[in-house]
């Protein structure tokens, strides 16, 4: 992973990919968090393979690609029609393609000044909810993520009990897309040790370019609210 897809931490991976080429390991990166947000430099890093979404950079939805290293052997997936030079059979996704190809040029004149702007939105809602949420917790590597994620708890309030009052004026989860409907605790948050509370207390709050400053606001009152109203009821 090029970069996490709930508390948003971007990982070595030029360093991870030295590791694997000293052991003779190929090395598959899944860069769909972090293509289009910060720089990912394929061959001088080693990269065998890297795999994107469109989606995760503006592109079309139902379209992605996989980077192969020039040279590298891979067996098909589907058989038959021998397209894409025999690895996967069967008609082309053609406007997907070329809107992927879009938003890979897009993204390679906007990231620089999106990103800052996304990142300092970010900054703003971080510190409007740590004023407004007592014992509020940031988690994850503030140094290394993305400028679009912002994962929080509030140990003591159940995160369902704020998705449930706030589902239908904010787009916020628990955690990530992969993970919806699975009512278990994150795996990530429970790698990083966290305590039972601020893995029970989780949001995961995300932000793009098309986030306006009025929406920061609103968001931030809007969680604060909940949050208050929550402990009241909790504390009858």
């Amino acid at each position: 992973m090029a970069a996490n897809n709930e508390v948003g931490t971007i990982y070595p991976i030029d360093k991870i990919a030295h590791i694997a080429q000293t052991y003779g390991v190929p090395f598959l990166c899944d860069a769909s968090q972090a293509v289009g947000k910060v720089p990912i430099h394929f061959q001088e890093w080693g990269i065998t393979m890297l795999s994107l979404s469109a989606h995760k950079f503006y592109g079309p939805q139902g379209v992605g690609a996989l980077v192969v290293k020039r040279g590298h052997p891979l067996e098909p997936i589907l058989y038959g029609g021998g397209h894409q030079r025999g690895l996967r059979s069967g008609t082309l996704n053609l406007p997907g393609i070329v809107g992927l190809g879009e938003a890979c040029r897009f993204r390679t004149l906007e990231i620089e000044e999106d990103e800052r702007a996304i990142g300092e939105k970010r900054d703003r809602l971080q510190q409007l909810l740590t004023d407004k949420i007592p014992r509020l917790v940031v988690n994850g590597d503030q140094e290394n993520r993305l400028a679009g994620n912002l994962h929080v708890s509030i140990p003591g309030i159940p995160n369902s009990a704020v998705i449930a009052r706030v589902r239908h004026k904010l787009a916020i989860s628990t955690g990530s897309a992969c993970s919806s409907g699975v009512e278990a605790p994150s795996h990530v948050l429970r790698a990083m040790n966290l305590d039972e509370a601020i893995v029970e207390g989780s949001l995961r709050i995300g932000l793009g370019k098309f986030t306006t400053d009025a929406e920061v606001d609103a968001a931030a009152e809007i969680l604060s609210q909940t949050v208050h109203a929550v402990r009241e009821a909790m504390a009858v």
